[in-house]
C-alpha cells in the first residue's frame, strides 16, 4: 500500500512540474504575442496619422484645399488689419 502512495506522489510531483514548464511556454507566448501586436499596432496609427496628413483638405476659413503636412500651414494664422 504504501509502494502505491509512494508512486502516485512522484507521479503528481512529475505532472506538477510538466504543468510549471508548459505554463511558463505559454506565458513566454503570449507575452511574445503582446509585443508584436502592439508594435504592429503602433506602425499601423503611425502610417494612417502619416496618410491622413496627406489627403487635402478644405480651410474652415475659405474653400481652398490644403495638406496639413504643409509646414507653412503649421504655424499660427494672425490677423493683419
Amino acid at each position: 500500500m504504501a509502494a502505491l502512495s509512494i508512486d502516485a506522489a512522484r507521479a503528481a510531483r512529475a505532472e506538477a512540474r510538466r504543468l510549471r514548464v508548459d505554463a511558463l511556454g505559454l506565458r513566454v507566448a503570449v507575452e511574445e504575442n503582446l509585443r508584436l501586436a502592439t508594435s504592429g499596432k503602433e506602425r499601423a496609427e503611425a502610417a494612417t496619422a502619416r496618410a491622413g496628413r496627406a489627403v487635402p483638405v478644405t480651410s474652415p476659413w475659405s474653400r481652398l484645399e490644403w495638406l496639413r503636412a504643409d509646414d507653412e500651414l503649421s504655424h499660427v494664422l494672425v490677423l493683419v488689419d
